[in-house]
């Protein structure tokens, strides 16, 4: 699972209220690019700041902002700025923000990077000896320990350098983005896990919040779009290396599901769609096609719009707090699909077991309890996209429902 994870910042021990001089120096930061109406002290600055000012702006969001967030950071202060109107101002016009100045500033902690090395390495070894496992790879073995002989792991090489290659690129895709908009980003953490792929995928933390929408949304897409450029190629090549039979009977296999693309990769390759419900032929996939079908999973995974998944990134940079519905639809699908995956469902509603995946159980779980289903703000809300990136977030959409798998895996 790869997933932007925000940092925590700390908060000050002790919040004063400023006082009257030092209001006023940060109300004439601000006051350049805002039409003041009106200026509060809140009563409780840890959670509604120290300051309050209301008003309309007189430059662009993203002209304005920086400007502020840098000022204010050299004073040990914060800005959000968000609309008047979905804050909940009764009445309030569409042009009129509020802009909320915070004490303390989120200071990025120093790197270790011998934790992400260590993560890599536990990582390459899990995918080696998972790869290794997979097909008929010729290995020797004589006791468990043989497993991890260095020339049994290698038999492994081309699952391991294609599915860590996919997740390289997708990871370094955020994070150079992050570097890009002066994002301060942790390198990428591997998880190992010596079972099933080798590996649960890799994610990024952000040490300090994201500015505004346009970087969120450039940061939250260039992970999957770097991914692909990797995982598309290597399916191609994967099949066009594998080969075409009918199933053997009574011989227990996992049959890999079909998404959009990838069931149209296969009869782009092989002229025919597979599995082929008349004659039975499928794809027996080698390594290249397994882990090239893992990362296109993953990708898909990652762009389920929910939180701050790469998907939930990207509709919240969209749609911004419209993006709630999305999340909600999200996650009433994943319960369907869940629940169809129910041996008794399938009982009473035999049709389902077409899209039916217990699977997605966990999935929920991590969302409602770990992920969090709706996204939070930036601190400049107000900024919008670009056309530009309207665009790429519509295409980004498309490759979602393109490469989602209803039922990852089932037993034939």
């Amino acid at each position: 699972m790869s997933k932007l994870l925000p940092s925590t910042a700390a908060e000050p021990p002790v919040v004063t209220l400023p006082s009257v001089l030092l209001q006023n120096e940060l109300r004439r930061i601000v006051e350049p690019d805002l039409l003041i109406e009106s200026m509060q002290t809140p009563r409780e600055p840890e959670k509604q700041g120290v300051l309050l000012l209301r008003g309309r702006l007189l430059r662009p969001s993203h002209i304005a902002f920086p400007r502020w967030q840098a000022e204010l950071a050299r004073r040990n202060f914060t800005p959000t700025l968000r609309s008047a109107a979905e804050e909940g101002a009764v009445g309030a016009p569409p042009e009129d923000v509020f802009v909320r100045i915070f004490p303390g500033v989120v200071k990025p902690g120093r790197p270790r990077i011998w934790i992400n090395a260590v993560l890599f390495a536990l990582t390459v070894i899990s995918t080696l000896f998972v790869g290794s496992l997979y097909g008929d790879t010729g290995l020797v073995i004589n006791s468990a320990w043989d497993f991890l002989r260095p020339s049994n792991l290698l038999q492994g090489l081309p699952f391991a350098a294609t599915l860590l290659g996919i997740l390289a690129a997708h990871e370094f895709g955020h994070y150079f983005a992050a570097r890009y908009h002066k994002v301060a980003v942790t390198l990428p953490y591997f998880i190992p896990m010596p079972l099933t792929f080798g590996t649960l995928g890799a994610f990024i933390q952000l040490k300090e919040p994201i500015p505004d929408r346009r970087k969120l949304f450039d940061i939250g897409v260039a992970g999957p779009l770097a991914g692909l450029v990797l995982a598309v190629p290597l399916l191609f090549i994967g099949l066009a290396s594998s080969e075409v039979a009918v199933p053997p009977p009574n011989v227990p296999l996992m049959l890999e599901g079909n998404s959009i693309f990838y069931l149209t990769a296969k009869w782009l390759v092989f002229g025919e769609i597979l599995p082929n419900p008349a004659t039975g032929r499928d794809v027996f996939m080698n390594q290249i096609t397994f882990a090239a079908w893992i990362g296109l999973l993953v990708t898909a995974l990652n762009l389920l719009p929910v939180g701050q998944l790469d998907g939930g990134h990207t509709v919240f940079a969209l749609f911004g707090r419209k993006a709630r519905y999305a999340n909600l639809a999200t996650v009433g699908l994943l319960t369907f699909f869940a629940l169809a995956g129910l041996p008794f469902v399938q009982n009473l509603l035999p049709g389902l077991g077409d899209v039916g995946y217990s699977g997605w159980f966990l999935w929920l779980f991590l969302i409602l309890v770990m992920i969090g289903v709706e996204h939070p703000p930036a601190l400049d809300d107000v900024t919008t996209l670009d056309n530009r990136r309207r665009i790429l977030g519509l295409i980004v959409i498309v490759i979602f429902i393109l490469t989602f798998v209803p039922v990852p895996m089932r037993t034939l």
